[in-house]
């Protein structure tokens, strides 16, 4: 399989364990009220949320999803449907930043939205990755050609965010390897 695939199966693999850790820090938060270490990781957490996939992961899949348009297969809806969630998801994570940087800061903010919220984000992403992972992504796999994936990394060259490029990437996954590692221990 192509290696742009191979990013995009691992990037989901990262998400849905970066929301197990945020997870664990959201039950660690109702037991230990505006702790500093914690609220330090969940701020990285949604960082992470924010930055990488709408500057990365979603561009690349709008590409992929654009060539699957193009294929004897009824799924325009599921994909059109994808797609907006990427700014829905977009927009609650800042929503989710803004609460939490409001606790950080000792501002006041009802436990009861600041949970709901939590548990509402947390919802939307997982049913999102689960609709890619089970509907669109082996879609992907079984009816792409060399030929697509090839004309999708020369138009991920030509469109690659002059704010996010390589470096900064790696410097996402390693930000991703540290908060995996920080709350396994």
């Amino acid at each position: 399989m192509h290696s742009i695939y191979r990013q995009l199966c691992c990037d989901h693999k990262h998400m849905q364990r970066l929301l197990e850790v945020f997870e664990g820090l959201l039950e660690q938060l109702t037991k230990q009220e505006r702790d500093p270490a914690t609220l330090g990781m969940i701020l990285e957490a949604l960082d992470y949320f924010s930055v990488y996939p709408d500057q990365w992961h979603h561009p690349i899949e709008d590409l992929v999803f654009e060539h699957l348009l193009g294929k004897p297969v009824d799924v325009r809806d599921v994909i059109n449907k994808t797609l907006k969630e990427h700014h829905q998801i977009a927009a609650a994570t800042r929503k989710m930043s803004k609460l939490f940087n409001a606790v950080a800061n000792d501002a006041a903010v009802e436990r009861e939205a600041l949970f709901g919220a939590a548990r509402e984000y947390i919802d939307l992403q997982r049913r999102h990755l689960q609709r890619e992972n089970e509907i669109l992504f082996p879609l992907v796999a079984d009816l792409l050609t060399i030929d697509e994936w090839n004309a999708i990394q020369d138009r991920l060259r030509e469109q690659q965010s002059v704010h996010f490029n390589a470096g900064v990437k790696r410097l996402y996954d390693a930000m991703y390897e540290t908060l995996a590692e920080d709350t396994a221990a």
